[in-house]
C-alpha cells in the first residue's frame, strides 16, 4: 500500500486546506483511505482560537489505536485523517485566553482534546468520560482535527500539559497514551505489597510492569514468548515471567493476583477464562485492550460472581491523571523502551506498530524534517 500513487491535488481537508509546501504552516502524514495509504500533506492551520496553543512537534509516538482508527476498525474514520496522540513539542503560538502555557514551554498532547468541565463525569474528575457535545471542538485529539503525525499541531491549551524537565524528548511521547492507560488503573486499584499480573507485555504491558513495581507490587508478567523475553522483563521489574498461552501454566497460577491488567483481547473462551482465574477472590481484573468492532470477548459471568471479582474497564485517564503520571514517571525514572525513527521512515515505523513488532514503542523525530524544510 505504501507504493500506491495518490494524486495530491485530490487530497484535501475541510479544516486544514492543502497548501504548497513553501506556503504551508505545517506538513503532516495523512491517511487517505483504510488500506491504509499514507501521503505527505502540506497544509494551513485555521485561525488560532483564543483558548488554543500551537506546538512545533519534536517527537511523536505511534499507538496501535492509530492503526485501528485509520483502518476504520473501531468506527468509520473521516479521510484524510492525521492520527497521533502521543505528541511532544515546543509552544510557538498562544491564544489570548491561555494561562497555563507560554511560548517556549515544552509541552505535549495525549488522546484528549476537549471536555465541557461541567457535566457530572467532568465534575467527578473523569474528563475522559465527558459525554456532552462540545462542537465545534471534539473530545479526542484527532479526527476530524489533525493529530501529531505532523511537524506542528494546534489544539486547546487545557489538554496540553507541561513536560517535566527530567523526561527526555525522544522517549516521553508514549507516556502520554500508553503510560497513562496503564498508570491510571494501577494507581486507582493497587497498593504496596499487592500481587499484580500483567497480561500481554508489549507497548502497554512493559510500562505496566514498571509502574506496578514502582508502586511496591510483586509483579508477574504473562507473555507468549517467555524464553525470549524473560531476562529483559525481569530487568524491567517483573518478579516472575509466565506464559500467556499455556493453559496449564495459567491454571497453575489461579487465584494468585490481587490485580490483573489485561493488555490483550481474545475471543478464545478457554484462554479468557484462564486469564480471569488468575485473579484472587475479591480481586480486580482490569481490561484496557479494545478489539476491533465485530470482534467480541466472552466473559464467564459465573466465574466473576462466584469469585467476587471486580471486572472493570479503564479508558486512558483525565488531564489531571496525565499530569500526575508524568510527575510519577519523572520521580521514578519510568520511560518506555522505544525504537526511534526519522520522518522519512514513517512507513517502516507504522508497519512495525501495525504488526506489533516494535520493541516496544515507535517514536518518530519530526523536528529534523521540519528544520530541513524551513518549518521550524
Amino acid at each position: 500500500t505504501w507504493g500506491k500513487y495518490i494524486k495530491m491535488e485530490s487530497v484535501n481537508h475541510s479544516i486544514y486546506p492543502r497548501a504548497e509546501i513553501a506556503a504551508a504552516d505545517a506538513v503532516a502524514k495523512a491517511f487517505v483511505d483504510k488500506t491504509p495509504t499514507m501521503v505527505e500533506y502540506p497544509f494551513k492551520f485555521p485561525e488560532l482560537r483564543p483558548y488554543e496553543v500551537r506546538l512545533r512537534v519534536t517527537y511523536t509516538g505511534l499507538c496501535h489505536s492509530d492503526v485501528h482508527t485509520v483502518k476504520s476498525e473501531w468506527y468509520d474514520a473521516q479521510y484524510p485523517i492525521v492520527p497521533g496522540h502521543e505528541v511532544l513539542g515546543v509552544v510557538t503560538h498562544v491564544g489570548p485566553e491561555v494561562k497555563n502555557l507560554k511560548v517556549g514551554d515544552r509541552a505535549g498532547f495525549g488522546p484528549l482534546r476537549y471536555a465541557c468541565d461541567n457535566c457530572d463525569n467532568c465534575k467527578r474528575g473523569f474528563t475522559q468520560l465527558c459525554n456532552v457535545d462540545v462542537a465545534p471542538d471534539a473530545h479526542y485529539l484527532y479526527d476530524p482535527y489533525f493529530g501529531g503525525y505532523a511537524t506542528h499541531i494546534q489544539g486547546p491549551a487545557k489538554a496540553c500539559v507541561k513536560i517535566p524537565a527530567s523526561l527526555p524528548d525522544d522517549r516521553t511521547p508514549p507516556l502520554l497514551c500508553a503510560g497513562l492507560t496503564v498508570y491510571t488503573p494501577l494507581i486507582r486499584y493497587v497498593k504496596a505489597g499487592d500481587n499484580v499480573g500483567v497480561i500481554g507485555v508489549g507497548g502497554l504491558g512493559h510500562l505496566a510492569i514498571k509502574y506496578a513495581k514502582a508502586l511496591g507490587a510483586r509483579v508477574t508478567a504473562y507473555t507468549s514468548r517467555v524464553a525470549e523475553k524473560k531476562d529483559e522483563l525481569t530487568k524491567m521489574g517483573a518478579d516472575e515471567v509466565r506464559s500467556s498461552v499455556d493453559l496449564d501454566d495459567l491454571k497453575a497460577g489461579a487465584d494468585t493476583q490481587h490485580f490483573v491488567i489485561n493488555c490483550l483481547y481474545t475471543n478464545n473462551n478457554a484462554q479468557m477464562n484462564a486469564y480471569l482465574s488468575l485473579t484472587k477472590r475479591g480481586g480486580t481484573f482490569c481490561q484496557v485492550a479494545v478489539p476491533p468492532r465485530g470482534e467480541g470477548m466472552n466473559i464467564n459471568v459465573a466465574q466473576i460472581v462466584m469469585g467476587q471479582i471486580q471486572f472493570v474497564g479503564s479508558l486512558i485517564g483525565s488531564i489531571k491523571d496525565t499530569e500526575d503520571m508524568l510527575e510519577f514517571s519523572a520521580k521514578h525514572n519510568i520511560l518506555p523502551d522505544c525504537e526511534i525513527f526519522e520522518w522519512e521512515d514513517w512507513p517502516t515505523a507504522f508497519s512495525k506498530c501495525e504488526k506489533g513488532s516494535a520493541k516496544y514503542r515507535c517514536v518518530v523525530n519530526c523536528e529534523n524534517y521540519a528544520k530541513k524544510h524551513g518549518k521550524n
